[in-house]
């Protein structure tokens, strides 16, 4: 098994988590550095290094950090946006998971690709205290939410990619396929990913 991370990720799952340990019992692992500056080739190989094959880069969104590292120090490479380019063809895909900020570099990402998948964990912000399991908000918890002031939806409307939502809480009404909510992405261009979902660039 190939894992590609930045530094302060592959520590935290190494040192504190322990899962080349348990993982390293049952399967071969490989660890692979993933910077934060510059692309790497996905995958390994003579293809790789002759400039095909889709390549893959960190893009740093926040410094966030799980609560099991809460004591670490500070690093760009805590959360980060994964971009997949294809030289081939020019096509590239953006995933953003936890965005607690949409950044300058992150929007920058964001317009170049031809296919942006981001983190829709919550509706608004008010979701969290409104369904009563946090007493902070989206944004307090470290997730922009998709609708309201801020919200990425928004943001989302203003490129020329396909874009998608995933990793949905389960109090997000995007969760259910007839909520009306649904309706007012389509009117943006925006869509939810769904299982076993295909996209082809």
């Amino acid at each position: 098994m190939e894992i590609l991370a930045t530094a302060p990720v592959r520590r935290a799952l190494t040192d504190r988590l322990r899962l080349d340990d348990v993982l390293g019992s049952y399967t071969t692992l490989t660890w692979r550095d993933l910077p934060c500056h510059g692309a790497v080739p996905l995958h390994g190989g003579d293809a790789d290094r002759a400039g095909h094959g889709v390549r893959i880069s960190a893009v740093p969104v926040s410094g966030k950090r799980p609560r099991y590292a809460a004591d670490a120090p500070e690093d760009d490479g805590w959360v980060v946006a994964l971009r997949l380019y294809e030289p081939a063809t020019g096509r590239s895909a953006l995933y953003a998971p936890a965005v607690a900020v949409w950044s300058d570099a992150l929007h920058r990402a964001a317009a170049e690709a031809d296919c942006v998948i981001v983190d829709g964990t919550f509706w608004d912000d008010e979701e969290p205290r409104r369904a009563g399991f946090s007493s902070r908000t989206a944004t307090g918890m470290g997730h922009l939410p998709v609708d309201g002031p801020g919200g990425t939806a928004g943001i989302l409307a203003g490129l020329s990619a396909r874009c998608y939502y995933t990793h949905l809480n389960n109090t997000n009404p995007l969760v259910d396929p007839t909520a009306a909510q649904h309706k007012r992405l389509a009117r943006l261009g925006v869509e939810v990913a769904y299982d076993e979902m295909v996209i082809e660039l």
